[in-house]
């Protein structure tokens, strides 16, 4: 069960999805939530006020801390309609680091890809990416398109032996206990090295059963000319999965993570939420 649920909020279009996703978890699993804005977050901080004079400063400070209280007021009205306890946090620093940390008080953080360029996550490089690798936390990522009547009762996890997945298989543990189907996909399985481990087809299988949780369906695909996260997305599709847990894969460039392809691929194109792991 999930007992707290983080939500990233800032000035952008898609904060009301991620609210929404939060509460909609919260009641299901009767979790609270904390609503994260962190000080970096509102629209008109990235500018250099030493050459603005102080008359536009305090128009653009104005103008900031409305759209900070304005999104403040949202979370908790909505919350408290739903009956979820809430409450509200706006640290100070830099975005990536301040929702990492928070994620670590919390079972999940919610986040998403925003579209408006002058939200937080347009104008910091690869935020939700940052947050993934850095928080030790499974983050939800909501796609900016579509409604979802469930999160978590058809469940697709990807495996392929590595850490990453193995990390994502603990951390999906809350929706893999509530889920009503499960099911495995295994991309480009090396069966030389599967066979020369003495591993056997129904091990997963077996490990899913011992947990408790619906015995899976079991898949190996190849991703041929296609890519690995397309085999994902069209198999989530095909399967009417309402969220895909994995495992995230990157490497640091100074303050940025970049992510392995599938993990940019389901960012880019996700049509349902993803639970992302590293």
């Amino acid at each position: 069960m999930l007992g707290r649920i983080a939500i990233h909020l800032s000035n952008d279009d898609a904060c009301s999805r991620r609210i929404d996703a939060g509460l909609q978890l919260a009641k299901e699993h009767g979790a609270e939530v904390v609503g994260v804005y962190p000080a970096d977050g509102a629209a008109g901080h990235y500018y250099d006020e030493s050459i603005i004079p102080q008359d536009i400063r305090k128009v653009l400070r104005n103008r900031r801390d409305e759209f900070r209280e304005a999104v403040r007021t949202r979370f908790l009205e909505r919350a408290a309609a739903a009956g979820v306890k809430a409450e509200w946090r706006a640290p100070k620093g830099e975005a990536d680091e301040t929702l990492a940390l928070h994620a670590r008080y919390c079972d999940l953080l919610v986040m998403s890809k925003a579209e408006r360029v002058d939200s937080v996550a347009a104008i910091v490089p690869n935020l939700p990416e940052s947050v993934v690798m850095a928080s030790g936390r499974p983050v939800l990522m909501i796609p900016n398109a579509g409604s979802f009547e469930s999160i978590g009762r058809r469940v697709l996890y990807c495996w392929d032996q590595r850490r990453e997945a193995a990390r994502a298989f603990t951390d999906g543990t809350p929706f893999f206990k509530r889920c009503e189907e499960l099911a495995v996909l295994e991309i480009d399985r090396d069966e030389r090295a599967f066979q020369d481990n003495d591993l056997h087809e129904d091990d997963f299988i077996n490990f899913c059963v011992s947990q408790g949780y619906p015995q899976p369906k079991h898949l190996v695909k190849n991703s041929d000319d296609i890519g690995v996260g397309n085999i994902i997305l069209n198999t989530a599709s095909d399967l009417g999965s309402d969220l895909i847990v994995m495992g995230a894969y990157g490497h640091s460039r100074m303050r940025q993570w970049v992510m392995g392809g599938a993990s940019r691929t389901l960012l880019s194109s996700m049509t349902v939420p993803v639970v992302l792991a590293h």
